[in-house]
């Protein structure tokens, strides 16, 4: 980020204590990982405010960061959280052990799922709200097609991304409405020994259908079991129905691939 001058609460808090970045987002964010807290600093947006709303109304229910403090300097977003304890799901030492890993993620969507949302204070996450903002990503060229699955685009896919917003606008299934997370994948999920320590990156969550998590959550798995991430050679034959089946849900390929092809915009 260009402006390195942190506004004097988030540098008290911090003060000299020295910082590595995290690299494993692709959130746009720069991450600065403290030995108590974590810090990000992005451009301030819809999401960057919907995440401070989502984890002061999440916090003492469910495991997440708490906010030590949240600032808009310069049009960027500061936002200092406690540190999660644990590891991220995808923590290779976890990926060793393919039935924990699947496990832990079923539990957390049903953690999630179990929380009552008739109060939450945000609506970025329901689908009329995520196809205006995938509709101004197409309108100002902000869809990477490079970092998209090989068949969204292109020969037996969608021509453009624009294409695609017409078919999603045209295609909008019922909503079954729960808490979802809105990025539920491996490194956004910290476990602690056999249990969920904390959920991050909450700048998409709140409530929306449950099969936006489930279509992120099945990609993520598939993406990390194959061995992308690590040496390149397959860790474990994952299936989505092995998900499924730890969560007690049967396959909607109408809402799966909905889900699926809405994240291509984001």
């Amino acid at each position: 980020m260009k402006d390195s001058v942190l506004p004097e609460t988030i540098q008290k808090a911090v003060g000299t204590e020295k910082y590595t970045v995290d690299k494993i987002g692709e959130s746009g964010s720069e991450v600065r990982i403290y030995d108590r807290y974590v810090l990000k600093i992005q451009p301030q947006s819809p999401e960057t405010d919907n995440e401070y709303q989502m984890i002061k109304w999440l916090n003492g229910h469910l495991p997440v960061p708490s906010i030590a403090t949240y600032e808009i300097h310069n049009r960027l977003a500061y936002t200092l959280m406690t540190k999660a304890e644990g590891k991220m799901l995808c923590d290779i030492d976890y990926m060793k052990t393919p039935e924990f890993v699947i496990d832990i993620a079923a539990k957390g969507l049903k953690m999630l799922w179990k929380t009552d949302v008739s109060d939450c204070p945000c609506s970025v996450s329901r689908l009329s709200n995520r196809l205006k903002a995938a509709e101004y990503n197409v309108a100002h060229g902000l869809v990477d097609i490079e970092n998209t699955e090989p068949e969204t685009f292109g020969k037996g896919g969608f021509k453009d991304p624009g294409e695609l917003l017409e078919w999603l606008k045209n295609n909008r299934p019922t909503e079954d409405i729960v808490l979802t997370h809105g990025d539920y994948c491996l490194p956004n999920i910290f476990a602690k020994g056999n249990r969920i320590s904390s959920f991050i990156d909450l700048g998409k969550a709140g409530p929306a259908d449950r099969w936006q998590d489930i279509a992120i959550a099945i990609r993520s798995l598939d993406h990390n079991f194959d061995g992308r991430y690590f040496s390149g050679k397959p860790l474990f034959d994952f299936k989505p129905r092995m998900f499924l089946d730890a969560l007690g849900v049967e396959m909607n390929e109408e809402k799966y691939r909905y889900y699926y092809l809405l994240d291509e915009l984001f």
